[in-house]
């Protein structure tokens, strides 16, 4: 077993750990469905989460071959899929056997936290990919990745609804749109 092979088995257990607390979370919410008050921003949000997880895994392998591997991009590499636990954690709501939870107050307490904790794992990408490559690529996920960064400040920055909603439906679309990109570079 090389290196980079340990690394995406690392990568793949933290991941694997962030999806499971997603899973988990979503069958908590159908258990307590009729004390879930449903919110379409705060579901965006989980799909979102689940999209990275899966999109930045696949990114990782095309690093398997001829890339620059230090301890350090090593370790940049392994803290994303943290933060990204980090945010599957925080998006999940706590449901107790009686108390109602509604996800639009949930979702709205709670919007700078992954906000901010899923830019910092966009520029981590960013650095690790600069870091590994040893070259800034704009094309394709670069691309997405600033696109992403400039919708994360947006939504951030203002808790109006519907600027919450135009960022979810931004960050849906960018999601599907890296794992094209990634989709194409598998092939």
């Amino acid at each position: 077993m090389d290196e980079v092979t340990i690394l995406l088995t690392l990568y793949s257990i933290v991941a694997g750990l962030g999806i499971s607390r997603l899973v988990q979370g979503v069958g908590s919410m159908i258990e307590a469905r009729e004390r879930i008050g449903f919110n379409w921003l705060h579901t965006a949000w989980l799909m979102i989460v689940f999209l990275a997880h899966v999109v930045s895994w696949f990114a990782l392998m095309r690093f398997a071959k001829g890339a620059h591997w230090t301890v350090f991009n090593a370790i940049g590499a392994l803290c994303m899929p943290i933060l990204l636990y980090l945010i599957s954690d925080l998006v999940v709501p706590r449901i107790s056997d009686e108390q109602r939870v509604d996800l639009r107050e949930y979702y709205f307490s709670n919007y700078r936290w992954f906000t901010g904790l899923m830019s910092a794992f966009v520029l981590l990408g960013m650095l690790v990919q600069v870091a590994v490559e040893r070259q800034a690529d704009w094309s394709g996920g670069g691309g997405l990745r600033g696109l992403a960064l400039v919708v994360l400040a947006a939504g951030f920055s203002s808790p109006r609804p519907a600027v919450q909603a135009l960022q979810a439906v931004a960050l849906l679309a960018i999601g599907v749109a890296g794992a094209a990109v990634i989709s194409i570079k598998l092939m």
